[in-house]
């Protein structure tokens, strides 16, 4: 991960949660694994994110944290959302089984890709083609509503899945 995907991935999560719990004020801690060039990140994390300038960066120990203040945190509520991370939202809000899910979904993006998971975790692999969404949606269905954890393509492979 490189400081542009790493600002990527904050404002994504940061707006994920907004769209399922409500605006968040305040400040927000997020953590993400990080072995490698901590000064080469930084710097390019310092590019990205100018336009938030009290974001702050932490060296942890194979990790890292990121403080996003309550400022910088309104800032990114008025973006524009993803409207795949949107989409996944509203539906995932509607509590509604698998296959209206899936339906739901294709109606809104037909260049989906569902994969049946052959992983204990979860039962669904979706993604989306290159460049309209890179990340990785894993589906669970649990008592006759969908649920998801969204990854970024590194950290599904990291964590020792295979992209279908």
């Amino acid at each position: 991960m490189d400081g542009n995907e790493l600002f990527g991935r904050i404002v994504s999560t940061v707006q994920e949660t907004n769209l399922k719990i409500g605006d968040m004020f305040g400040s927000i801690s997020l953590y993400y694994p990080f072995e490698g060039d901590y000064s080469g990140l930084l710097e390019d994390f310092r590019e990205a994110s100018k336009d938030f300038p009290n974001m702050i960066v932490e060296q942890l120990s194979q990790r890292i944290r990121i403080i996003v203040s309550e400022e910088d945190s309104r800032r990114i509520s008025k973006l524009p959302v993803r409207d795949t991370i949107r989409d996944m939202v509203e539906l995932t809000k509607e509590h509604i089984p698998f296959e209206e899910f899936m339906i739901g979904l294709l109606e809104r993006h037909p260049e989906a890709r569902f994969v049946r998971s052959k992983y204990p975790d979860f039962d669904w692999i979706l993604m989306f083609p290159s460049g309209t969404d890179d990340d990785i949606y894993c589906l669970t269905e649990e008592l006759g509503q969908v649920t998801y954890h969204r990854y970024s393509r590194d950290e599904f492979l990291k964590f020792g899945f295979e992209i279908p």
